[in-house]
């Protein structure tokens, strides 16, 4: 794991961990947790899931509030403030569609106001979907899980290449906003 504080906030010591080597205090979590960072993992979309669990149970033991139980108030809030940051790093890494939005916008979660910004010819497909569907019945469903495939794939390739240095991450939040009402719209309409 990556230092998130130079020194001690007790002895003044260099510090590398959650602890103090020299006194044992409890350090503070960074304010804003960066959660590859928080686990000493490389920004990559592809990430090992059990290696995550192992780091998360090794950083989770040393700094779980049970520990603390007789140190002072402050290191007693740290190792809560500390369960809390590892809990919220740990749901943003485990998640592929919440992992690709943080490494393409910084966030765990879509903009809040005014919803997912949708292209126009998007939402055009998407009507056209519903008037064939009233002619077809079920060709929204097979259209809508067609292009729920094919958003997976581009989100897949859009890492892969990103990862390999050739790539960028400017489209990841339009594919996932598109996946996320495609999805809606499956849901809407289950098979029959």
């Amino acid at each position: 794991m990556a230092s998130h504080r130079s020194v001690c906030f007790s002895c003044r010591e260099p510090v590398q961990a959650p602890s103090c080597v020299g006194c044992g205090a409890l350090q503070p979590p960074p304010a804003s947790p960066d959660p590859f960072v928080l686990f000493g993992l490389p920004h990559r979309y592809h990430i090992d899931a059990a290696d995550l669990d192992v780091r998360y149970r090794t950083i989770a033991r040393a700094t779980h509030p049970d520990r603390f139980v007789s140190r002072p108030a402050v290191e007693r809030r740290m190792a809560l403030q500390w369960t809390a940051a590892l809990n919220e790093a740990r749901r943003v890494l485990k998640d592929d569609r919440t992992r690709a939005r943080w490494l393409a916008t910084g966030r765990s979660a879509p903009r809040e106001s005014g919803g997912p910004a949708l292209d126009p010819a998007f939402l055009a497909e998407i009507f056209e979907w519903r008037e064939r569907d009233e002619d077809e019945p079920g060709v929204m469903r097979e259209l809508a899980t067609a292009s729920r495939q094919k958003l997976f794939r581009k989100i897949e390739t859009e890492f892969s290449e990103w990862e390999g240095g050739s790539g960028t991450l400017d489209h990841i939040e339009d594919h996932l906003n598109r996946l996320t009402y495609v999805e809606g719209l499956l849901r809407s309409h289950p098979e029959a």
